[in-house]
């Protein structure tokens, strides 16, 4: 599973690309895949920091496409998009003293997906999934993020999907 975290993160900078920055989401891909990042620069493989800062945003990792599952990466984009309503629906009774729309955009995204993952990726582990997303919020957002995702993700690990009873 820790390779994993590099879909992960991939995923997520894809589904910024896509939200915030209103790429088009076969672009947005085709740019993962060619090592443009949005959030920095590393690799887990190669013992690198995956969330070091680097500027300019843009970042060419060679080794990208052959450390990379991209059908899981792609899997974790168009699910997350696809379902973005449904998944902010159930995410939403969950935020205490909080809206979707007050959410950081990092936040919100990592959120989403993981939330995908939770909901249709049934053979995933829950506790990795969470621990991703925290790891995610706390290195690309705020330390708070961390433990705010955390709260929440739980919650929704929890909580029976719609139309399914407890």
């Amino acid at each position: 599973m820790a390779k994993e975290r590099r879909e992960h993160r991939i995923a997520l900078e894809v589904l910024y690309a896509v939200d915030i920055g209103k790429a088009p989401i076969d672009e947005a891909l085709r740019q993962a895949r060619e090592g443009i990042g949005v959030f920095g620069r590393g690799d887990e493989a190669a013992g690198e920091d995956p969330y070091e800062a680097v500027l300019p945003a843009m970042d060419a990792r060679a080794d990208a496409p052959r450390a990379t599952d991209w059908v899981l990466v792609e899997q974790l984009v168009r699910g997350t998009i696809a379902r973005k309503d449904e998944l902010q629906e159930q995410i939403a009774p969950l935020l205490e003293r909080w809206t979707i729309e007050r959410l950081s955009g990092v936040d919100r995204l990592v959120l989403d997906l993981a939330a995908w993952e939770l909901r249709y990726r049934p053979n995933a582990q829950t506790t990795e999934i969470i621990n991703h997303a925290v790891e995610l919020a706390r290195r690309l957002s705020t330390e708070q993020s961390g433990a705010f995702v955390n709260g929440v993700l739980d919650a929704l690990a929890k909580t029976p999907p719609p139309g399914v009873k407890a």
